[in-house]
């Protein structure tokens, strides 16, 4: 018993350091964002995300992590509001319709990893560390964590509401994610 038990594990440790594509199932995860205006937290989320993490555990230096927004999906049920955070001032979806975020490496941090990379959005591309914890379950990694970054080092904020006086700078960024094998590509 304990030989076939010995041999359950290896076979479900090399399966998951042999399948080091992992994405993300954007039905069973959540991407929210947290910022403030006139003084009062407001949160929202994005509906619709890619993400995608080539990670081995015994060689987190070559980690890959890429994740595409898109920028119209974001929602904070509020139609006004979302109708100006669609906007030329803020997302300027009709021109930049994605943001995407790209790491190469994780380090070890605390309990969990730290990903540097760099977020492009509203065509502007800046520095933002990742930070996040991987739990192993069945199949897969549940993926937590999130990021702190400032809108108007990415344009996020145009006339009027380049001042903070009604819309802080800060936003946090906070996500939970299941990640699974990625299928495997046919052809070329």
């Amino acid at each position: 018993m304990l030989r076939a038990c010995t041999a359950l594990v290896a076979l479900l440790a090399s399966t998951v350091a042999a399948a080091d594509a992992w994405q993300a199932d954007q039905h069973a995860g959540a991407l929210r964002f947290v910022a403030t205006q006139a003084g009062a937290r407001f949160s929202g989320h994005f509906g619709e995300f890619r993400v995608r993490l080539d990670f081995d555990p015994a060689n987190p230096a070559h980690a890959r992590l890429d994740v595409t927004i898109a920028t119209q999906s974001a929602d904070t049920s509020d139609a006004d509001r979302d109708q100006v955070l669609h906007g030329q001032d803020f997302f300027w979806v009709s021109r930049f319709p994605q943001a995407e975020y790209h790491a190469i490496g994780l380090k070890p941090d605390g309990k969990g990893w730290r990903a540097e990379g760099a977020l492009t959005l509203r065509g502007v591309t800046q520095p933002v560390a990742v930070h996040f914890e991987l739990q192993q379950k069945s199949g897969g990694f549940t993926m937590g964590g999130g990021a702190s970054l400032r809108r108007l080092e990415f344009g996020v904020g145009q006339g009027d509401w380049s001042s903070t006086t009604w819309i802080g700078d800060p936003v946090d960024v906070a996500f939970e994610l299941t990640l699974a094998p990625e299928p495997a590509r046919i052809g070329p």
